[in-house]
């Protein structure tokens, strides 16, 4: 284990913060975690904090951090563009200027895939795929302008470029696909032979674990633990429900004009095109520096989202 460290972990009361936090909190560092969305616990070390109003200053740490792990951000379709960029991307310049101003050594953005825009979809999405600029979903957008910020502010950085989490807490890919299976309208478009990335809770805390003691990667890396395909994964959720895997033809996309084309575009893209994010820029950087975490098994986060939404 490395020596501890101070550490700042952002959107601590989200699915991938809290699985964060508690991990680091349990190898022995120093976590101090943003919360927004629920009240704060001291004896965790949390503080509540809206990053788009209130003043970082006197409630965040006023000394030295080694590291902070940004993953606060809205991924809510439904929620006003200008919300989703004033959190997505001024939340990330608010935490890097807080953060250049206590030396921090290692600012460790939780991106997504989706900063590939339409090639988020379809087969080995390498890092140097093109990100996009303009014409995407307002979630997309902010998120490839808050990487630009962190590549341009000059503080040692690693982009995490998230593919589909799965596990305990997941608030999309799990309740799309085990609500589908359980009122019978769950579809794909082709067999589902094409490989999807995913990244399971589990395994969250570990990998950043392993990044931070690697140190900054001043690059993007995909950052997913299985490659899988897509009918594999609706296999194993299937198991896990005790229900049977039947899908169905894809139908008229009425689920787009009822506000669900997230919904819908989730099931049709990754069933026909997959969405497949090598890691082999991960590997490296970990390997180079001694890391091999060890990581839990797929289907253990899948069991576990099943069992956390009843």
């Amino acid at each position: 284990m490395t020596a501890p460290q101070r550490i700042v972990v952002t959107g601590a009361d989200g699915c991938v913060g809290s699985a964060i936090a508690e991990h680091l909190r349990a190898a022995g560092h120093h976590v101090v975690a943003q919360v927004f969305g629920r009240e704060a616990d001291a004896a965790l070390g949390e503080v509540r904090l809206d990053l788009t109003r209130d003043a970082l200053e006197g409630a965040l740490p006023s000394g030295p951090v080694d590291a902070i792990i940004h993953t606060a951000g809205i991924v809510n379709p439904r929620v006003p563009n200008s919300v989703m960029f004033a959190v997505n991307t001024g939340g990330t310049e608010k935490m890097l200027r807080w953060g250049a101003a206590r030396g921090c050594a290692h600012f460790v953005q939780i991106s997504s895939v989706s900063v590939y825009g339409a090639r988020a979809l379809g087969q080995a999405r390498v890092e140097s795929t093109h990100r996009i600029r303009y014409a995407a979903l307002a979630y997309a957008r902010s998120k490839a302008l808050a990487e630009q910020r962190i590549e341009q502010a000059g503080l040692p950085y690693t982009l995490l470029r998230l593919p589909m989490v799965i596990g305990r807490g997941d608030v999309f890919t799990s309740p799309v696909i085990v609500g589908g299976l359980r009122d019978g309208s769950l579809f794909m478009s082709g067999k589902g032979d094409v490989r999807a990335s995913m990244i399971g809770v589990p395994n969250l805390g570990v990998l950043t674990a392993a990044l931070l003691a690697a140190g900054p990667a001043n690059a993007p890396l995909n950052f997913a633990d299985h490659h899988i395909t897509w009918h594999a994964l609706l296999e194993e959720y299937a198991r896990a429900t005790g229900l049977p895997l039947s899908p169905k033809r894809p139908p008229f996309p009425t689920a787009i004009f009822r506000g669900q084309a997230s919904e819908y575009f989730l099931l049709y893209g990754m069933s026909r095109f997959g969405g497949d994010f090598p890691t082999d820029a991960l590997t490296a950087h970990l390997r180079s520096a001694g890391q091999a975490p060890v990581l839990a098994d797929w289907r253990t986060a899948v069991r576990d989202a099943v069992a956390s939404l009843g």
